[in-house]
């Protein structure tokens, strides 16, 4: 394996095509030309790391810089995936170490990662390399596009 990682807000096109097989692999519903909406309003401060090894890609992580009133300022790693075919061997950890150099060059101090519960395999990862358990949380969603017109607010709250 010839691993490279390319760091870019806007990957070239045939870039983008393999990200999208990357993604299905993974189970996430989408399709090119969405995919490429996606790219398109993504914040301009945040990074796509990209794994490449020839033409295929071995992973990649989406990189931004989080503001937060209660904890301020970090890196943060929105989402990472290693392909199938690539993983144990040693993709995550060079994907997660060049996120700790753009966090370091973008001057933050702190790397935050965030992954399921469900996912100890990557919990076991992460702590590997160093990271420790910082908080609990759950996430909750409504999808206001299926909420009914009568359950929509009919004006702006006021301010």
């Amino acid at each position: 394996m010839n691993l490279q990682i390319i760091r870019t807000r806007h990957p070239p096109e045939p870039h983008v095509a393999l990200l999208l097989g990357l993604l299905r692999e993974a189970g996430v519903q989408t399709d090119l030309e969405s995919l490429r909406a996606r790219l398109a309003s993504l914040p301009k401060e945040d990074r796509l790391l990209i794994g490449l090894d020839g033409e295929h890609v071995a992973g990649f992580a989406h990189l931004r810089v989080s503001q937060d009133l209660t904890t301020g300022d970090a890196a943060e790693v929105v989402a990472i995936l290693v392909a199938k075919a690539y993983r144990r061997r040693g993709v995550g950890r060079r994907l997660i170490a060049a996120a700790e150099t753009w966090a370091l060059e973008s001057g933050r101090s702190r790397l935050v990662l965030r992954t399921d519960v469900v996912r100890t395999d990557a919990h076991a990862f992460f702590i590997a390399l160093g990271y420790e358990e910082a908080a609990t949380t759950l996430e909750f969603v409504r999808d206001l596009e299926r909420v009914r017109q009568a359950d929509r607010p009919t004006r702006p709250p006021r301010e």
